[in-house]
């Protein structure tokens, strides 16, 4: 800070005084959505939230309000993991409010919260680097509204703006562990680490890890350094103690699930910055908004816009700014930038193949969070020149008004060129120069206004808070165009009408409604949804073909007949949509019944096990394919006996049985080695062994006698990781509260 800048009258007054600002911008910012008894939710009604989160949440936190951490979700894809797939984000402490809340409110609630956030950790990180607190509140206000950060509120990305808020304050830490190398500094960074885990996207988190270990790396203290990289591996060695019970729990479900196999390059390379997403760092709207969008990849990944006025006081920055740390922050976000756009360059797919983990995380487009986050202390290292240098302000308005030129020329071209005539090719992108030419003018015009601000700041002091206050005009008006909604009430109508195809016809079988998971929303299920957190086996049995064409229907002209091995899906009913409303149409097939008592098998290895499936003699009444043994000899098919189920949650199942002869019990939801059976007291049979069947489904050998047991879901990564975290949760209080004074607490 500047020593001739005045001085509050107590500087540790200034982060609450900072974070009075950032709350009233941010209610403000949602001030149409903040009713207790309002229906209106922010994001796009055909984006991920309304088709994915909201019913997610639901699900999820109406069972926890019972009591209940709902472990498997019996309802999607004919059964998958949910605590495990880390976005349900269970055990993150903000969304315990889903629990006393009215949806729609607590949906927009948690969004304006971690908005809010978002703006006052980055405050807190950038002040406590030295920065002015001008500077600070410009990057809190480049972080909250930035488009990295706010364009996921258009598809209601739930679990990204709750993980990425934290990734200021793990910098924090790591920065003030480096200048005090104090105690309270590593608790902090486990602790919020811990946090960033259960706040439900592992991506960022992997992102986040890899990129603040080359941080503090690359910025180690003159002295003491040994102990300074003891005390990071402590706060990640923590992080991973605290949060073992989402990360086994995760990895237990990883393991089984579709993204364990070695996955495309082209599927991971998908939402990766696009070169052209590069121009949106001085024209976010110049490719359209998120109503009519027309550039390349996703219209809310890989965009790194942070204001005009932040960009330019970056490269200020570079080119007055006595601080060192500047080229770091260069070299970090080149570095990114190769990897970030994708198979374009080498880089990405080097990573894929040689980087741990790195081949399964989808959307590499995601590191721009990290660009902003560097972006934020170049443009705060400016902001401070501009106080700290104000005869720099000449060499600002300088390049400023230049660039303005440039861009006044480049609109020129724009509007003046097509008349002469173009190429055809270039046809399909006329209709959009109108806009385009909008977009650059008004960067020149910014670039005009920051030229002139300069000026006047280099005599008039006041004139230098202006710098902030354009950043926020920019990036408040950014941010207010991509603020869509829709009405809860009428989406919950909407699946209505599934729920009514229930009650017209009762039954246990599943729907199909397209890559949504509205079923959640429903007393039935689907045998598809929106999620990546669905188990292998279900992936190889959905993606076999039969005639030279996938059986399966994943796409939306996916037409009848269906293959008869849908039958054992329990699929009655495909719904479509014609004139916004759903339409159930019957599939012709027969689903199996949820239990079938089979008394002939047949020993397969597992890939052979898929093919035998689409063999239209093949009956799942009658016969069923192991991949082992039973044990026991084939029973008789007269004597199949009777089977009864009753669910105890969304994951145990209570199961009475009585047969006369060896029969296998086949389970049509899918099959996980962390299904475990336990036998009650009075049922005949001691042991219960749980063994896939048909793939993907569970099977369980019954000899001759009354059974009586319990299935239940309940991986053992997860017993061991509560156990964990648990012991760790306690020691980190223990440590907390006996080493830090209450006066030195973070």
């Amino acid at each position: 800070m500047d020593s001739s800048e005045p001085k509050h009258h107590s500087e540790k007054f200034l982060p609450w005084l900072a974070g009075l600002f950032f709350l009233v911008v941010t209610v403000f910012f949602f001030r149409h959505f903040l009713s207790l008894s309002g229906t209106m939710v922010v994001s796009k009604i055909t984006d991920d939230l309304a088709g994915q989160f909201v019913w997610w949440r639901q699900f999820g936190f109406d069972e926890l309000k019972k009591g209940h951490l709902a472990l498997w979700n019996p309802r999607l894809y004919c059964g998958e993991p949910f605590f495990g797939g880390f976005q349900s984000a269970l055990l993150y402490p903000p969304n315990w409010l889903f629990m006393c809340l009215p949806l729609p409110f607590a949906l927009n609630f948690s969004m304006a919260l971690h908005v809010f956030l978002a703006g006052w950790f980055t405050y807190l990180w950038v002040s406590a680097r030295g920065s002015h607190p001008v500077s600070a509140l410009m990057g809190g206000l480049m972080f909250m509204f930035g488009a990295a950060y706010v364009l996921h509120l258009v598809p209601g990305h739930l679990p990204n703006l709750c993980t990425m808020v934290w990734i200021p304050l793990i910098f924090l830490a790591i920065d003030q562990y480096r200048k005090e190398l104090k105690t309270k500094w590593i608790l902090m960074g486990m602790a919020v680490m811990a946090l960033q885990v259960f706040s439900g996207h592992i991506q960022y988190v992997y992102y986040t890890g890899v990129i603040t270990a080359i941080y503090a790396l690359c910025n180690l203290p003159e002295k003491k350094k040994l102990q300074f990289l003891g005390g990071i591996s402590l706060i990640y060695i923590g992080a991973v103690l605290l949060s073992a019970v989402q990360l086994m729990a995760g990895w237990a479900a990883m393991v089984e699930g579709a993204r364990s196999q070695t996955l495309d390059i082209g599927f991971l390379d998908i939402a990766d910055i696009s070169p052209e997403r590069l121009w949106c760092l001085l024209m976010p709207e110049f490719f359209g908004g998120y109503q009519a969008y027309w550039g390349g990849g996703m219209y809310h990944e890989g965009v790194v816009f942070v204001s005009v006025t932040a960009f330019v006081l970056a490269l200020f920055a570079l080119k007055v700014s006595p601080n060192q740390q500047k080229k770091f922050f260069v070299f970090l976000i080149l570095g990114m930038l190769a990897v970030a756009v994708g198979t374009r360059l080498p880089f990405f797919v080097l990573f894929c193949k040689y980087f741990p983990l790195f081949d399964h995380f989808r959307g590499i487009g995601k590191l721009n969070i990290f660009i902003t986050i560097c972006l934020i202390a170049l443009s705060a290292m400016g902001m401070d020149e501009v106080f700290r240098n104000p005869s720099s302000l000449g060499k600002l308005a300088s390049g400023a008004f230049k660039g303005a030129l440039v861009f006044m020329a480049v609109g020129f071209i724009f509007v003046i060129v097509p008349r002469f005539g173009l190429p055809r090719h270039f046809d399909p992108f006329l209709i959009h120069i109108p806009q385009m030419v909008w977009g650059i003018w008004q960067c020149a015009l910014t670039l005009l206004v920051l030229a002139g601000m300069a000026l006047l700041g280099l005599r008039w002091k006041p004139m230098r808070y202006g710098f902030v206050a354009l950043a926020f005009l920019e990036l408040f008006t950014f941010a207010s165009a991509n603020l869509p909604s829709f009405d809860l009430t009428a989406l919950r109508k909407e699946v209505s009408k599934i729920q009514t195809l229930y009650d017209q016809d009762p039954g246990d079988y599943r729907v199909y409604t397209r890559s949504t998971n509205y079923a959640l929303g429903t007393t039935g299920g689907s045998v598809w949804g929106d999620d990546p957190a669905f188990t292998l086996r279900y992936n190889r049995f959905s993606t076999q073909k039969e005639n030279n064409r996938f059986y399966y229907p994943h796409e939306d002209d996916a037409n009848p007949p269906w293959s008869k091995a849908m039958e054992m899906t329990r699929l009655k009913y495909v719904l479509f949509k014609e004139q916004g409303s759903w339409v159930p149409e019957k599939t012709g097939l027969h689903p199996v019944a949820r239990a079938e008592l089979v008394h002939h098998w047949t020993v397969k290895p597992m890939d052979e096990v898929f093919p035998a499936l689409m063999d239209s003699r093949f009956n799942p009444r009658e016969s069923v394919y192991l991949e082992s043994d039973p044990g026991m000899q084939t029973g008789s098919a007269k004597q199949k006996g009777q089977v009864a189920l009753k669910d105890i949650s969304s994951d145990a199942v209570e199961i009475s049985a009585q047969v006369a002869s060896p029969q296998i019990l086949v389970i049509s939801d899918c099959y996980s080695k962390d299904w475990k059976a336990s036998a009650a007291a009075d049922s005949t049979q001691r042991t219960y062994r749980v063994m896939p069947a048909n793939g993907f489904q569970m099977g369980i050998p019954l000899e001759s006698g009354t059974h009586h047991f319990v299935l239940q879901y309940r991986p053992h990564a997860f017993v061991i990781g509560s156990w964990i975290s648990w012991i760790a949760w306690f020691l980190w209080i223990g440590v907390f509260f006996f080493t830090v004074p209450l006066s030195r607490r973070p």
